[in-house]
């Protein structure tokens, strides 16, 4: 049977922070690091800390599906169709227009999530019609994605209306 208070003492030992961190200038006047000590070495305080308020992951992509997150770029959402809009079903399509600023950075992929699939965005075009969709509410949100298939920056989601048109002489 183990006996736990060798395990925790080796526990202790092993724990980063018992970790030291010695510093000392040769005589070349080249700035050394270890974490052993060396003659006229001092001892480097290391603290790790956040500020008041920041969350770190946030700067690695957005905290939600939902959160507007521009990464890289100044500008990125979409324009048409506008949000909670309402539109009526037609053959040529639903026009969508979005605002990309900076263009698109080599290595980057522009996709748009319609409710739920993603659609590549070929040629990285900012104006396009979406064919096919049905009537119903239909959810969109722009994304940009890298090479490893990261999210790089995102637009806030938008929803629209898409209804039947209306035969004539039919009422409301």
């Amino acid at each position: 049977m183990l006996r736990p208070a060798p395990i925790l003492l080796l526990l202790l030992v092993c724990s980063p922070s018992n970790a030291e961190i010695y510093r000392w200038v040769d005589a070349d006047g080249r700035v050394h690091f270890s974490d052993r000590p060396a003659r006229d070495a001092e001892r480097v305080d290391v603290r790790f800390s956040t500020s008041a308020g920041s969350n770190p992951t946030t700067t690695l992509g957005p905290g939600s599906p939902d959160e507007a997150y521009r990464g890289p770029y100044a500008e990125l959402d979409i324009l048409a169709p506008e949000i909670d809009a309402t539109l009526t079903e037609t053959d040529s399509g639903v026009p969508v227009s979005l605002r990309l600023d900076p263009a698109l950075i080599s290595g980057h992929r522009l996709l748009l999530l319609l409710d739920g699939s993603e659609l590549t965005v070929e040629g990285a075009h900012t104006q396009f019609k979406l064919t096919g969709l049905g009537a119903g509410r239909h959810r969109l949100q722009l994304q940009i994605r890298g090479a490893d298939d990261r999210i790089v920056a995102q637009s806030a989601p938008r929803t629209f209306e898409l209804r039947q048109p209306r035969v004539p002489g039919q009422l409301p």
